[in-house]
């Protein structure tokens, strides 16, 4: 990854090209005609994010899937999210080892989860281990020429996975509308 980036003029470029091609971005997001977790959850429209919007994405998972929940967001969001929240910012609280929490329960940061915007689903909350990885099990090896570049080569094995929700209560999501 290192030399790739060496030859890339735009390094920011470079790493979000990276990324949309991971295995956590097409699991989350979809590629093709795999729909990915985030096409896949319920979500609660809201037009900015607010605590109580928080308090109701938490009480829309049912209490069993609570109890193993967790919030999934990248870190811009939860730095806006901090900052948004105001007088309710003691709903976030940072960990002795660095952690955060949320509501006391655990955040999951992962750069692949989309940004705080409109028709985006930026945080997912619920129990993870009701969330199957299905294999599709097509495997190709992709070549292509970077920046139309013949003389240079990236090659990257896709795998088509896809995600399953083993019960659609399990995970819900807040989508700013």
């Amino acid at each position: 990854a290192m030399s790739y980036l060496r030859a890339c003029p735009d390094k920011e470029q470079c790493m979000e090209k990276q990324l949309l091609s991971t295995g956590e971005y097409i699991l989350l997001r979809g590629k093709d005609s795999y729909s990915g977790l985030l096409q896949r959850v319920e979500t609660n429209p809201v037009s900015r994010i607010t605590g109580q919007v928080i308090t109701d994405l938490y009480n829309s998972v049912p209490k069993a899937y609570r109890k193993n929940a967790v919030f999934l967001m990248n870190t811009v969001t939860l730095n806006e999210l901090s900052r948004s929240l105001g007088v309710e910012r003691d709903l976030i609280a940072c960990r002795d080892d660095g952690t955060f929490t949320l509501m006391d329960k655990p955040i999951v940061l992962c750069n692949a989860m989309p940004f705080i915007r409109e028709g985006s689903v930026p945080i997912l909350f619920g129990d993870f281990s009701k969330v199957s990885i299905e294999d599709c099990g097509r495997d190709e090896l992709q070549q292509e020429a970077y920046d139309g570049n013949p003389g240079t080569q990236q090659c990257t094995l896709t795998g088509y996975m896809d995600c399953m929700l083993e019960d659609q209560l399990a995970v819900r999501g807040i989508r700013i509308v």
